[in-house]
């Protein structure tokens, strides 16, 4: 018995959880209201404060839901807000921003024969411009005033306003007010009502926020002056938003827009979708004149290289299709980002024409080696990695002839070096020992990546011990800063080799001497050779002169032969 009452009690309190659920009501006086369970509003009401759709719930809208200026609603991730009502806020702040092709087409029905018709525009025109304004037969200058007044037929005819227009800054039109002198019938268009071609709706500021991180589901409904934020799923189906561009759609979020109108801009597009967003868009109408459909905005455009120094020459970037050069900076980085317009890639513009950049990369890196080059599209993504081919030189091996060698002679070598990067390459190649430089033939090639070749080198050492061969690619200033990404720095190493004096060079003095030796021994055997010979050539002559004496017989020259000759025997004793 006691079992079945409590299990009796458990049933009651059960069914009272249900009962005692209240449907939340909107925030009022700038209160906090949380939706935790899945409701729907389907009267007429009005908000103020902030409204948060939470815990996986799903928030139902089928009425009008008037929005205080200010305020916010937030869809959390998880949760729904479905509207086939509306959501609108209770100011506007739109403007009908005039060129000088626009023409607005109005008709206020039939209020009097004639009267006025009252424009006001969003600032004061300088009177030193031109703007003015024609209807049928009737043109006003605007010049100086920031509003006029015009005279019309208001009988219910069409009218046609026309503007002439020679002033660089944009005007907008706030409203259009009819003056007249019957019935107290006085119509007023708001910016967003009027009529128009090649004008630009615009709003100037959003009456509330609407911030989806979970999802929205517009069917047949109407946002008037919504900031809307779309970083989870946005689904707009035969629905009018006015006044709520751009929609901001997030990185990695999805919207899709189908047969359904987005009137009034705060910028120049009806919808941003950011970075990798994903955008559906099919059979819409667009603010227009001015205005895109659509665009994609890239946060940044950060390009990662595999050198610094590396000129980067960019053609057709972003909306302008810009034309620039830049540098890598000391990371590799360079920014083709920048202005707005360089971050757009994709857009759709007022037509519904859609475009895509059509930009193009040039990576070049000169060097001592060559220059190194790449050409590819511009990435439409905010960050991507574009590496240029690079070569890496790699000293194999190095053979040396022999592990002995000659103090002062040369002996040779054998290096391999080899390619194995992904460009070609013109080296120098210095050779060391014991880390500094050495005599050795100098050694330049050229290598295709792949290419391996041996080099021949003479090797001269001038001191003794062993020694061991250091060959290295000579790397140019430009790349110094990527020395391991384009050769083995270490280079490549010989087998030991061990230097000697000969024997030879240990002799040399004793060769000089004995050298010495036989240009003395020469030098004294020529002098007794040419003593000898002067001698025989004097008795030549006694024996020529006794011949003579015998062969003459003159007495005269016999006595002064006998005279000098005794004045060469006193000369001689004296």
């Amino acid at each position: 018995m006691r079992t079945a009452f409590y299990l009796t009690l458990l049933l009651l309190l059960t069914s009272l959880s249900g009962v005692l659920h209240t449907q939340a009501e909107p925030p009022i006086d700038g209160a906090t209201v949380e939706i935790t369970e899945d409701e729907t509003w389907n009267e007429s009401t009005s908000m103020s404060g902030e409204l948060f759709v939470t815990n996986g719930s799903t928030l139902t809208i089928t009425d009008v839901l008037t929005v205080a200026t200010g305020n916010v609603i937030n869809v959390e991730s998880g949760s729904t807000l479905t509207v086939s009502g509306s959501i609108l806020g209770d100011e506007v702040d739109s403007g009908l921003s005039v060129l000088n092709s626009t023409q607005l087409q109005l008709n206020f029905g039939d209020l009097a024969e004639t009267g006025q018709l009252r424009f006001d525009f969003d600032h004061t025109i300088p009177e030193t411009a031109m703007f003015n304004l024609t209807i049928g037969d009737q043109t006003v200058d605007a010049a100086g005033h920031d509003h006029i007044f015009i005279d019309v037929s208001l009988n219910g005819t069409d009218l046609l306003a026309d503007f002439d227009i020679y002033y660089v800054f944009p005007v907008q039109i706030l409203s259009i007010q009819t003056l007249h002198s019957g019935s107290g019938n006085f119509p007023t268009l708001s910016a967003h009502e009027i009529n128009h071609t090649n004008g630009s709706l615009v709003w100037n500021s959003a009456s509330f926020t609407l911030n989806v991180q979970g999802t929205l589901i517009l069917n047949n409904a109407s946002i008037y002056g919504a900031d809307v934020q779309c970083m989870g799923m946005c689904m707009i189906e035969q629905s009018e938003l006015v006044g709520s561009a751009p929609i901001h759609v997030g990185d990695a979020t999805t919207i899709l827009v189908n047969s359904s109108s987005i009137l009034g801009s705060r910028t120049d597009e009806d919808i941003i979708v950011h970075d990798l967003g994903q955008i559906t868009y099919t059979n819409n109408q667009g603010t227009g004149g001015t205005t895109d459909q659509w665009i994609r905005l890239l946060s940044e455009r950060q390009i990662q290289t595999n050198s610094p120094n590396i000129t980067v020459h960019q053609t057709g970037i972003g909306y302008g299709s810009s034309v620039r050069d830049d540098f890598t900076d000391s990371n590799g980085m360079v920014d083709i980002g920048g202005s707005e317009w360089k971050r757009i890639v994709e857009w759709v513009d007022s037509n519904g024409q859609y475009h895509s950049e059509n930009g193009e990369l040039t990576l070049t890196l000169s060097s001592g080696w060559g220059d190194f080059a790449t050409t590819v599209p511009a990435p439409q993504i905010p960050q991507a990695v574009i590496n240029i081919p690079l070569p890496y030189i790699e000293i194999v091996s190095i053979d040396a002839e022999d592990t002995t060698a000659e103090v002062d002679k040369k002996i040779g070598a054998m290096v391999s070096v080899r390619n194995t990067g992904t460009a070609s390459a013109t080296v120098n190649i210095w050779c060391y020992v014991d880390g500094n430089l050495t005599d050795t033939t100098s050694l330049t090639t050229s290598l295709a990546p792949g290419e391996e070749k041996e080099l021949p080198v003479s090797w001269w050492a001038n001191t003794d011990g062993s020694q061991v061969l250091n060959c290295k690619a000579l790397i140019p200033d430009k790349l110094q800063s990527i020395a391991q990404n384009i050769t083995n720095i270490e280079g490549g190493f010989s087998q030991e080799v061990g230097w000697y004096i000969g024997e030879e060079t240990e002799d040399q003095p004793f060769i000089v001497y004995g050298l010495l030796a036989l240009i003395i021994i020469g030098g004294s055997a020529l002098f007794s050779l040419r003593a000898s010979t002067k001698d025989n050539s004097y008795g030549d002559v006694k024996e020529y002169s006794r011949t003579s004496e015998n062969a003459t017989k003159d007495p005269d020259v016999d006595a002064n032969a006998s005279s000098d000759q005794q004045e060469t025997s006193e000369g001689d004793e004296d």
